[in-house]
């Protein structure tokens, strides 16, 4: 049977024990990581949800299992997500007997027939009694998370006077939960009335006081989080205190990890705290915020919210990917992709998706893909202390700062308990001695192995960095880590165009070399330089987006260079091209074919010859390394070449580049618009033509402007039977007078075209 929490497995287990009369560990047992009673009597085991998977991992039949419960399985945490999809895939490849049991106070909203259609609901009512709700007043200030411990001193305090019974109060977390305790202790001197927290991180003992009935005579204050919503029973409850926030798991862009969110508590939540006070008798819920606040349904499942690189790393070890499971909520696409890359830079991954050795020893640690393999690869250069150390520091969430006075802090155990409780788990779980003095010019290197792409340069003088991942980052000015060159980075986050670097350490350039020698690759670069206007070659030393050495590369590949031309032009554009009139005019009659008769000839057009500049420019492309070199190229033969042989013969007679009038001449089409392309003439030239010429096998009229003899336009005709019938009068009285010396018919349907005037005509 899965349990989401740790307190809630030992407590499951510990209540079955007991109404079969006897210890855990016999019939009943529990396995969480790092603690089992597990017996070769034991028929029901209750394990947390990593360890579900862990054992699916090492044995996918689940030999000696007959069923598998999912229970609470409305909190929908990744682990359990994953679990069931996993169980689901063991199922249908092992073990069709494998019976699959998912259960809850509450599953609304959860679509379990899509991965189970055939499975029956069973439902069960239950019996709860009367709670009445109380809201703050009108004119009460709802508290904050800030706020949050004060205001729930004074309505505990307020529930003792008012009512009777045990009360149980709702907090985000273990901070707020011990200033509420500190402060009630001091307030309350009634010795019948016991303050008992109740948070993951407690010994059995102190979890038992407060899941325990109070003893006779006495009333029990039981600080809790969210755990006591639905997955544990304390008897006696009859006040039920809501804070009204709760604290959720949610991707933190700042830190690239999961970290924990204090949020407003949803509405199927504060039901279900308001109903633990009517488990037994008509209760009273306190809710420290106004009835008229709107309370989101309820949260989004952590599939669909969080880092999914641990999910992933599980899933190579599994050998599926995400589309080969079935899940309530399909894993966004996106995120996926930002796990494997995480996955893949902290070289756990290949791009297979099949997992490293380096992944696979990180996934027996069962921590965060980047810690693992901070820690991993620490430990091998020395450093595992100051890793464990660092490690421990960052999965709080809360750096702020340089990353060297934290770690400092928790080597004195200047820390909470809990973090040094973490630290010294970390420590046993690598088999890392302590050191009485730490090494702190490696942290920086430690923060680089975690944060690979998060490894920064600062640019110029200024506050700006840049990072191997190709994100800009600056420094706060205040800040003394903005006087490095080089600087780790493990939160960042703000507002603005780039990140504000919130915690890292320095690191020196000789670091970058000794710790991430195998990152840096060497690469010859080809690029056009537009102040030079020429193809320049380098040899660069680059870790990520971070040069760190260039130098000219002599001999340089003839391809290369004629690739960088080609993404010169591919940036700036066609008209970088030398553009002759010749090889303009061959391209706008190909465009007016294909205006007309749509793919007869190989595209010409922008669009075309931009996503095709590879087969039809390239080739010509290779010995030029200038732009002044460039400007030689022959583009008329190369669109010829484009077009092909048979593609230039079609062209020649659907679009000819000049046309034969009736005097003789051969007059140049002007096909500048592809969609109306032009004859301009003079006039004393067309005489005898009847109908307007015609291009494209007669499916286009050629637009003809009539010229004078000085060749300035006197008419435009798309018609000129027309035009001699109908206007050619009012021209020719217009004209002669002008040009006396030149040929005005009366008659220009009979008249001979001329390119002469009369004297010669008579000559």
């Amino acid at each position: 049977m899965l349990e989401p929490r740790r307190l809630a497995a030992r407590a499951a287990a510990l209540r079955m024990a007991e109404t079969l009369g006897e210890r855990v560990g016999e019939t009943v047992g529990y396995r969480m990581k790092g603690e089992t009673k597990v017996t070769s009597k034991t028929r029901i085991e209750v394990v947390t949800e990593g360890v579900l998977t862990r054992m699916l991992q090492s044995d996918p039949e689940l030999h000696g299992m007959g069923l598998v419960i999912f229970d609470e399985f409305h909190e929908r945490s990744l682990q359990g997500d994953l679990g069931l999809a996993l169980t689901l895939q063991a199922q249908e490849i092992f073990r069709e007997d494998l019976k699959i049991l998912v259960m809850s106070a509450t599953l609304e909203g959860v679509d379990l027939a899509r991965v189970m259609p055939e499975a029956p609901t069973v439902r069960s009512e239950g019996r709860s009694f009367p709670v009445e709700v109380r809201y703050l007043e009108p004119t009460q200030t709802p508290p904050t998370p800030k706020t949050l411990p004060d205001a729930v001193v004074k309505a505990v305090l307020d529930a003792l006077r008012d009512e009777e019974g045990s009360l149980l109060a709702f907090l985000p977390g273990a901070r707020e939960i011990r200033r509420v305790e500190e402060a009630l202790k001091s307030k309350i001197s009634d010795p019948g009335i016991l303050i008992a927290p109740l948070y993951g991180a407690m010994d059995q003992k102190a979890q038992r006081l407060a899941i325990e009935p109070a003893p006779e005579g006495h009333r029990k204050v039981v600080l809790a989080t969210n755990i006591a919503e639905t997955s544990l029973t304390i008897e006696g409850v009859r006040v039920v205190v809501d804070g009204g926030f709760a604290r959720r798991v949610r991707f933190d862009e700042r830190s690239g990890m999961d970290h924990y969110e204090t949020l407003p508590v949803s509405r199927n939540a504060a039901t279900q705290r308001a109903g633990r006070a009517g488990r037994t008798a008509p209760g009273v819920c306190y809710r420290l915020w106004h009835e008229n606040r709107a309370l989101v349904p309820s949260y989004p499942p952590d599939i669909l919210t969080s880092d999914l690189s641990p999910m992933l790393l599980d899933l190579a070890a599994w050998g599926a990917a995400p589309e080969d499971l079935a899940w309530i909520d399909t894993p966004p696409e996106y995120a996926v992709k930002n796990a494997k890359s995480t996955l893949i830079s902290l070289n756990m991954m290949k791009e297979s998706g099949v997992l490293t050795e380096l992944g696979k020893a990180a996934l027996k640690l069962g921590l965060h893909p980047r810690l693992a393999h901070m820690l991993l690869v620490g430990k091998e250069k020395g450093a595992g202390y100051e890793a464990a150390l660092l490690a421990a520091s960052l999965s709080e969430g809360t750096l702020r700062g340089g990353l060297i006075e934290s770690v400092e802090a928790l080597h004195r155990r200047n820390v909470p308990d809990r973090l040094a409780k973490n630290l010294q788990n970390l420590l046993n779980k690598m088999g890392i001695a302590a050191k009485k003095r730490i090494d702190p010019n490696v942290i920086g290197p430690l923060a680089g192995l975690a944060y690979p792409e998060r490894i920064a340069r600062r640019r110029g003088q200024g506050p700006g960095y840049q990072t191997v991942g190709g994100r800009g980052l600056k420094a706060r000015l205040d800040d003394a880590l903005a006087a490095h060159e080089w600087l780790a980075a493990a939160y960042v986050g703000g507002e603005g165009s780039e990140a504000t670097i919130f915690a890292a350490a320095p690191l020196e350039k000789s670091q970058i070399e000794a710790w991430f020698g195998d990152r840096i690759e060497t690469v010859e670069k080809v690029a056009w330089n537009e102040n030079t206007g020429r193809v320049e070659a380098r040899r660069l030393r680059k870790l990520g987006n971070i040069t760190l050495s260039s130098e000219p590369l002599p001999n340089p590949d003839g391809g290369l260079i004629a690739k960088a031309l080609l993404e010169t032009v591919r940036k700036r554009g066609l008209v970088i091209l030398p553009w002759s009139e010749k090889a303009r005019r061959l391209r706008n009659r190909a465009l007016c074919v294909n205006f007309t008769m749509p793919g007869t000839l190989p595209d010409p057009d922008d669009e075309t010859l931009m996503s095709t500049l590879e087969k039809w420019l390239l080739p010509w492309l290779e010995g030029a390394q200038s732009l002044k070199e460039l400007q030689k190229l022959d583009l008329y033969g190369i669109l010829a070449v484009y077009l092909g042989y048979e593609g230039v013969q079609k062209l020649d007679r659907l679009a000819p580049e000049r046309l034969e009038v009736p005097s003789g001449s051969k007059i140049a089409v002007d096909y500048g618009d592809p969609s109306a392309p032009v004859l301009a003439a003079r006039l004393q030239e067309l005489f005898g033509w009847m109908d307007t010429p015609r291009i494209c096998e007669g499916r286009v009229w050629l637009t003809v402007h009539l010229l004078s003899p000085a060749r300035r336009p006197l008419a435009v005709t798309t018609d000129l039977k027309s035009f001699w019938t109908n206007v050619y009068p009012e021209v020719k009285k217009e004209m002669h007078g002008r040009y006396p010396k030149h040929y005005w018919p009366e008659n220009p349907f009979e008249a001979v075209a001329t390119n002469r005037t009369k004297k010669h005509i008579k000559r």
